[in-house]
């Protein structure tokens, strides 16, 4: 526990004063009046009060010592940090400080100018972030953390390579209580939602100098993890100031880019066989065998029930409904852009809304009809609907698993909530890709290599407009799939549904 007692005094004894505090309460059992001063003429009630008061202000106003007492207390298993006051104007005295297991007190004395409220920051060792403070000066409240607070927890933990790393696991906590002119504080093993709150707040400081749309993810993560919000609004700020630069318009993003570059003219076919699949030469490898219970399948014209040329009608007006869209809506995302609704939540009823609200109620139709034929044969929900626009063969999709828990890392600006799912269905509109099927060996999945040489197996399939590919939860945790580069093909759309459990 660390406790910080306040006490001022003006150096000038005035009578005036007599009746009141160091703050200019009234002391107990006093009426809380001024006395009236009295000079060889008797002034009328009025300016009496009013030179009484002014008397007041000058002597609280009037430069004097604040006594400043902290004691500071920690678990055993964590060294007595070192403890620094600053003012932001005047002088700090510091008196021996007295230690006992566990536990340092000391004292310090604060000089302010007249007329400035003391205030400054309080430094604890090691990479604590200072904590700032005040205290009561006039009509100036006293503060810790941040004005206006009477409670604050500061956080630590190890520095986190947010773009690579994983998150920190441990970290420590120091909360902070003022009250009564006393402040306590406890330092403490931090929760895990607290670490993961302290990370997220240097993601989102440090992505303040990085790109709108590393800044945008990050401010979406930073509300999931209950930053607080005097972070979140210089965010927020930021990425006002970067929209009015045009900064959330990516290349190829833009209206005239999407109406020429997703043009169904310029949709490319390939009819010829897809590649020999590459197998491990070892005889018996498991990466050769397809595990029970795994299931990956590709049907073709499946768009059918709903009429011919349907999935060129459905590119269309996905396109149509992007180009009518606020720009902003289409942004860049691993080789590949994505459509979504402006603020990039990929449920399915945001991206319907998005599709309505842009004119197009008959693709909404569509997709909803899709999301629930897809639901119901998976036995379960939608959970999110990815619309992925690949405006030619330059575009590409790495190698991945679909993040079907929160379990699995995402990339480092993926801002989706995951929960628990079965499998994904993906439809193909427009230009013929090659999906790269490949299995994998590492703690995730099942399959174990069959030695130090383990090559592994891979296997390219031709998606053309109109197909739809299925994998389930299990094929998924075996393998990655991708959409590598392909030069020479036209522009092309794929509808990803995540299949939540029931």
């Amino acid at each position: 526990m660390l406790a910080l007692a306040l006490q001022g005094h003006a150096p000038k004894a005035l009578s005036a004063l007599s009746a009141h505090d160091a703050f200019g309460r009234p002391k107990a059992g006093r009426s809380g009046s001024l006395p009236t001063l009295r000079t060889g003429r008797r002034k009328p009630r009025a300016a009496s009060s009013a030179a009484a008061a002014l008397v007041l202000a000058q002597a609280l106003e009037a430069p004097g010592p604040v006594l400043f007492r902290l004691r500071l207390t920690c678990p055993e298993e964590l060294e007595l940090p070192e403890v620094a006051v600053s003012l932001a104007e005047g002088e700090v005295k510091e008196s021996s400080p007295q230690r006992s297991p566990g536990c340092m007190e000391v004292t310090y004395t604060l000089q302010t100018p007249p007329n400035a409220q003391p205030q400054g920051l309080l430094r604890l060792g090691g990479s604590w972030a200072p904590i700032c403070f005040a205290v009561p000066h006039g009509r100036s409240a006293a503060y810790v953390g941040h004005p206006g607070r009477t409670r604050y927890t500061a956080l630590l933990t190890d520095s986190w390579d947010w773009r690579s790393a994983p998150k920190p696991s441990e970290g420590w906590a120091a909360d902070l209580e003022l009250g009564r002119g006393q402040l306590n504080l406890q330092l403490r093993r931090a929760t895990q939602a607290e670490v993961k709150r302290c990370c997220q707040q240097q993601a989102l400081r440090e992505a303040l100098e990085g790109s709108y749309d590393e800044l945008f993810a990050q401010v979406t993560k930073a509300r999931q993890q209950a930053v607080e919000l005097e972070h979140l609004e210089k965010a927020e700020e930021k990425l006002k100031a970067m929209r009015k630069q045009r900064l959330h318009v990516a290349p190829n993003c833009s209206k005239e880019e999407l109406r020429q570059l997703m043009a169904w003219a310029r949709v490319t076919r390939t009819p010829e066989p897809a590649p020999q699949a590459s197998l491990c030469p070892t005889a018996g490898c498991p990466c050769n065998q397809s595990l029970d219970g795994e299931v990956l399948s590709i049907q073709h014209d499946a768009l059918s029930d709903f009429g011919p040329e349907a999935d060129k009608e459905m590119f269309e007006m996905l396109v149509e409904a992007a180009i009518s869209s606020e720009e902003g809506a289409v942004w860049p995302a691993g080789g590949k852009l994505i459509f979504s609704a402006f603020d990039r939540n990929q449920s399915v009823n945001a991206l319907v809304r998005t599709l309505e609200t842009a004119g197009q109620r008959r693709c909404a139709e569509m997709l909803l009809a899709l999301a629930k034929a897809a639901g119901e044969s998976a036995g379960g929900f939608v959970s999110a609907a990815q619309v992925n626009f690949h405006v030619d063969g330059s575009s590409f999709h790495d190698q991945h698993r679909d993040v079907y828990s929160a379990k699995q890392r995402a990339g480092p600006n993926c801002a989706c909530s995951f929960r628990e799912c079965v499998g994904t269905l993906c439809y193909s509109l427009g230009s013929s890709r090659l999906c790269r099927l490949r299995s994998m060996v590492d703690d995730l999945s099942f399959l174990r290599p069959c030695g130090e040489t383990c090559r592994g197996y891979q296997e390219d399939r031709w998606l053309h407009s109109g197909d739809a590919m299925f994998f389930n939860a299990l094929w998924n945790q075996n393998h990655t799939h991708g959409i590598p580069k392909m030069p020479g093909a036209g522009p092309r759309i794929s509808v990803a549904f995540l299949l939540g459990a029931s």
